[in-house]
């Protein structure tokens, strides 16, 4: 099983992960960026249950049939399109106001292929990544289901890939103080990005 939280709730979330999606709708608010949203690897859904309150519509994907289950249990909407299959699947002529990628990138050895689908969809990319300047990968306890951690300057380059340009970076200190600062100076960093 991949790393994941199976809460039933959203009062069950680990607050930085909530704290990441109210950043998103944030930014997606302030930017009229609210018909179509993409949420990447979304888990169960709860990421995708909190947009769905703000954008009119909300296609999550995942590939674990188990999350799906789960999803379907727990946080569907009727303003959500769950599609239980590989990112890489997607349809590349559909076109969404932006795309929202929280704890995904660092799972994936596609990241590449990832970023450059994410290009051809979206002008605008919400993505987070643990901060290998803070939290090295190598670093034990070793997460086994990390492939990798990006510093900074790797997470600008990898989006570049997809033509984008990071406009802003937040960040957060840790799983335990969840607040979202500006920079990427943390342990958890946000890149909002566009073209």
């Amino acid at each position: 099983m991949a790393e994941r939280q199976m809460i039933t709730r959203l009062e069950e979330s680990r607050p930085d992960h909530t704290m990441r999606y109210q950043l998103a709708i944030e930014v997606l608010r302030q930017n009229n960026l609210t018909a179509r949203v993409l949420d990447a690897g979304c888990g169960v859904g709860y990421g995708s249950h909190m947009l769905a309150e703000w954008v009119q519509a909300v296609t999550a994907v995942d590939i674990s049939t188990e999350a799906y289950q789960h999803y379907r249990q727990y946080f569907a909407r009727p303003n959500i399109t769950y599609l239980n299959q590989s990112l890489l699947a997607l349809d590349k002529d559909q076109q969404f106001d932006a795309i929202v990628c929280f704890e995904f990138i660092e799972h994936v050895t596609f990241a590449e292929e990832a970023v450059k689908l994410f290009g051809e969809l979206a002008d605008v990319l919400i993505i987070s990544s643990p901060n290998e300047l803070i939290r090295p990968w190598a670093m034990p306890p070793v997460n086994p289901y990390h492939v990798r951690h990006y510093t900074p300057q790797e997470l600008e380059e990898l989006l570049q890939l997809g033509g984008f340009t990071v406009r802003n970076w937040y960040h957060q200190k840790s799983g335990g103080q969840p607040q979202i600062h500006t920079g990427p100076d943390g342990k958890f960093m946000i890149a909002v990005a566009s073209k």
